[in-house]
């Protein structure tokens, strides 16, 4: 039920965490995010700026007509619907494996794994409407400069 998964994001919000930018840099180069799939690791950073201002814990519910259809999770926001697991939504061949609330702590290495596997499958990084409005063919440079990478 997602009233169950709701109640599970409010108490895993005590181990949250909004990141500085440096700090994600460093953490999602080291992770491998810099060229995979051919994107540069500055639309990585921005995708996440943009999804969640680095707030390990954001959380969307999408409604419609007073029930919670999906919700997007973490940094990434990674989607209930297609890439994470709730008690409501059935399992997809192209989810990752894991529990929606596996996405809202301050350790981002299931994070990176799941945005890896997104990438990978489904058409880039076109899966974050933050990454096409916001990141796609702009300059992206000020999200790296200054970290030292």
């Amino acid at each position: 039920m997602k009233t169950l998964l709701i109640l599970s994001t409010l108490l895993m919000m005590a181990n949250s965490k909004v990141f500085e930018r440096c700090e994600v840099v460093r953490l999602l180069k080291n992770n491998g995010l810099d060229g995979y799939e051919g994107y540069s690791l500055n639309n990585y950073v921005c995708t996440a700026f943009y999804e969640s201002s680095y707030n390990s814990a954001a959380v969307h519910l999408e409604w419609a007509n007073g029930k919670v259809l999906s919700m997007d999770c973490g940094m990434f926001q990674i989607n209930s619907f297609w890439w994470c697991l709730d008690t409501d939504t059935p399992v997809s061949k192209r989810n990752c494996g894991r529990s929606c609330s596996a996405f809202l702590d301050d350790d981002l290495t299931d994070d990176i794994k799941c945005v890896k596997s997104i990438v990978k499958l489904h058409p880039g990084m076109s899966a974050w409407v933050a990454w096409k409005l916001r990141c796609s063919g702009k300059n992206l440079e000020h999200f790296v400069s200054g970290c030292g990478i």
